[in-house]
């Protein structure tokens, strides 16, 4: 399969196109500048030059594609190749998949992935979130569920084929906002803050990446899943956890002066204090979507090591 894949350089995109190239997929990734074109490039994939606005440019970039992928949250603000370092954007998140399925439709391109945010869910407490659960999404989030009902529309009129995969929080040791959250632990700049009993859904990158591998190869059309690991994590145990794994104090659970914003990137603040006991069992039984870290444990297990040896070498 052929596939096409916007923010190809980001954190998602870094670990999408080796998860597809690997298991026999080609890859053409959108760039958006020369050092996004080397980077992905780089990567064993074909770089298509183009910023997403022009529909003509990308109906040719679509000609020879089975299907699309959609990662880009961001534009360009500098040289940087890699996405984590661009400006988030929701006319990107919207704007650019608009033009994706009007060329789509014109190339007959059907099947398009969509990469969603767990944050559009209302707080559930301790309850199980499933793809039915209540949405409540805050202005951060709203472009994700207009994206959504995007792809619904385009599905049941026939024009395309999309799945949409609410991800949890994604985290890696190239994560901005793990490297910043582990940081801040490890230096005892974080506290646990508001609604310390939340629930995160975690997924590790590797994992969020082979969900949409999955999710391509099986194409059920019109479908939600929730993409996520086991076993949901109150914010508390994974704030002493990671505390303690990193050497830093125990965070306490009162705000400190200041936002850990500095530290934990673009994860919208209000999601953070929402409580989404997200459940992953559709994904398992639509998808067979097995996490290979089935809890933070696991991955962060990891993800701590690589972290800490990359501080050692830039110190």
């Amino acid at each position: 399969m052929r596939i096409f894949v916007t923010g190809a350089t980001g954190l998602l995109g870094r670990a999408l196109i080796p998860e597809l190239t690997a298991n026999g997929h080609d890859v053409i990734g959108l760039a958006r500048n020369d050092a996004s074109r080397s980077m992905i490039t780089a990567m064993h994939a074909t770089a298509h030059s183009g910023q997403g606005y022009d529909v003509d440019v990308l109906t040719e970039a679509l000609e020879p594609v089975h299907a699309i992928v959609h990662l880009a949250t961001g534009m360009p603000n500098n040289d940087a190749p890699i996405e984590d370092d661009w400006a988030h954007s929701s006319k990107i998140v919207l704007g650019l998949l608009r033009h994706l399925v009007e060329a789509s439709e014109r190339t007959g391109v059907r099947t398009i992935i969509f990469p969603s945010f767990y944050g559009i869910y209302a707080d559930n407490g301790s309850e199980a979130v499933t793809e039915e659960s209540p949405l409540n999404p805050d202005a951060e989030s709203q472009a994700y569920l207009d994206v959504e009902q995007l792809l619904y529309d385009a599905t049941a009129s026939r024009r395309s084929t999309a799945v949409i995969l609410r991800m949890g929080q994604i985290y890696s040791e190239d994560a901005p906002h793990t490297k910043g959250l582990l940081f801040a632990l490890q230096n005892g700049l974080a506290a646990i803050g508001a609604n310390p009993e939340a629930y995160w859904p975690l997924i590790h990158v590797s994992d969020a990446a082979r969900a949409i591998r999955l999710a391509l190869e099986l194409s059920p059309a019109g479908q939600t899943f929730n993409i996520c690991d086991d076993t949901p994590v109150r914010k508390r145990d994974l704030y002493y956890a990671l505390a303690s794994w990193v050497g830093g104090p125990r965070p306490p659970d009162r705000s400190m002066t200041g936002s850990l914003s500095p530290y934990m990137g673009r994860i919208d603040a209000s999601a953070l204090h929402k409580s989404i006991r997200m459940s992953n069992a559709k994904a398992r039984q639509w998808l067979d979507f097995k996490p290979t870290y089935p809890t933070y444990q696991e991955g962060f297990n990891l993800v701590i090591p690589h972290w800490q040896a990359k501080r050692q070498h830039t110190s």
